[in-house]
């Protein structure tokens, strides 16, 4: 218990420290905003809320306008085949439903734990990412600081668990999901033959669930580093940790693992180009970390994440090897963020902190990038464009005119559906639509 709450203080620090100067922000829709049409091809719009950071203490019972109401640091959005969008209200620990313009609660209730006492309210823990399962009549979550992956039934707001003891550590592999322990699920997607796949952003690799409820490696590697000896030494040849009580470790330990296989996971780069089991990846966490490293899978079952403190977009291509496809890659083990690129090859552009990514449907891949406050977008040629926002710039204005010169802060989530990019606007506490068809 005493870790849950330390673990929920520090998530709750974690987006305090990386939204510094949100106090002050509201009134992001106010009275003397010009009526914007979220309908009309090219024009950036706020659906939902009003810019302060909070929650209305009648949220749960009474439905709002939208427009009307406070949310706190919204991470992502599902849209269903009705037009209804599914909110993720981060630091509200709560699932919210938007419709008709009216903001409706679903599930959580406020509160930073993760019992199931009541399953028909249920409990979340800073959730980061929500998915359809493949029928589209449950919510398959994220729900980060409570390391699992939960289910939200669409018909009752009845919540179960799916993945995860709720325990931060790495075991598992290869057993039952629901006895696995997680360490920060950031994200999820179904493959193409439908394992749920997540990003197990503190333990630093993809983790699936397969047909008969059980959790594979899918790629990433778990080493805890050793402080490297000058010379040839230990972290040349890692050694696998021994098993737990929760099943076999996927963790390597460089050095002594008696000492190394307790801690966590240590961020890395490996390089490109190879079987993406050896790969290693830069998943923040921690009192500077946030929720990261989403993917998403292309038509052709490619499989596209951020690998997010290394300032990079990379993809397992469907023969399992790791291949990058936009940013610099770390030099002498130095991540390379920043901010150019544009009109050029992604490959050779700078990102600093990308986090969502979306596909349209011609393949143009978009994508957060947190830290430069904008979207970009990385169209079929391999050439990186500006989509939403001024990179560089954060604040908030440009509702009613073009997503290009529109103002946004710390944008974590985005989703494409039916021509319309929704931009999760974290650092403003709003949803803002893009209708770019």
């Amino acid at each position: 218990m005493r870790r849950l709450i330390l673990g929920s203080a520090l998530a709750l620090l974690t987006l305090t420290l990386a939204l510094a100067g949100l106090a002050g922000l509201a009134g992001c829709s106010g009275d003397d905003e010009p009526a914007c049409d979220p309908d009309l091809v090219g024009t950036i719009c706020t659906i939902a809320g009003n810019g302060e950071n909070g929650y209305d203490k009648d949220a749960d019972t009474t439905v709002l306008t939208a427009l009307a109401a406070k949310m706190s640091l919204p991470q992502d959005t599902l849209t269903a085949d009705d037009g209804t969008i599914y909110i993720l209200d981060w630091n509200n620990h709560r699932l919210r439903r938007l419709s008709d313009g009216e903001l409706h609660w679903v599930a959580g209730r406020g509160e930073l734990g993760g019992s199931l006492d009541d399953p028909e309210n249920g409990d979340f823990n800073h959730p980061t990412n929500i998915i359809f399962d493949p029928t589209r009549t449950k919510i398959i979550m994220a729900a980060w600081h409570n390391s699992k992956v939960r289910i939200v039934d669409r018909a009752t707001g009845t919540v179960t668990d799916a993945c995860g003891d709720g325990k931060r550590a790495y075991f598992g592999d290869d057993g039952p999901a629901e006895t696995s322990s997680l360490d920060l699920p950031a994200s999820l997607a179904y493959d193409p033959v439908g394992n749920l796949v997540i990003m197990d952003q503190a333990n630093q690799v993809l983790r699936y669930v397969d047909g008969t409820n059980k959790i594979h490696l899918l790629a990433g590697r778990c080493v805890v580093d050793a402080e490297a000896p000058a010379g040839p030494g230990p972290c040349d040849t890692p050694v696998q940790c021994p098993d737990g009580p929760n099943g076999p470790s996927g963790k390597w330990a460089c050095g002594d693992p008696m000492e190394q296989c307790s801690k966590p996971c240590t961020p890395g780069y490996s390089g490109d180009d190879i079987l993406a089991t050896e790969m290693r990846m830069s998943q923040p966490f921690g009192q500077s970390a946030s929720p990261a490293g989403r993917i998403v899978y292309d038509k052709a079952g490619n499989l596209y994440f951020a690998d997010t403190a290394n300032h990079l977009i990379r993809m397992i291509d469907t023969e399992g090897y790791v291949r990058r496809v936009a940013g610099t890659p770390p030099v002498d083990g130095v991540p390379q963020s920043g901010h150019s690129g544009d009109g050029g090859p992604a490959l050779m552009a700078k990102l600093n902190f990308p986090v969502d990514l979306a596909l349209d449907d011609e393949g143009t891949l978009f994508f957060t990038d947190v830290r430069n406050h904008c979207v970009r977008a990385i169209d079929g040629d391999g050439t990186i464009r500006t989509a939403v926002g001024r990179c560089g710039e954060q604040g908030f204005e440009g509702d009613g005119g073009p997503p290009e010169s529109a103002l946004l802060k710390l944008p974590f989530g985005i989703e494409w559906h039916d021509g319309v990019l929704l931009v999760s606007d974290t650092g403003n506490n709003v949803i803002r639509s893009v209708r770019l068809r």
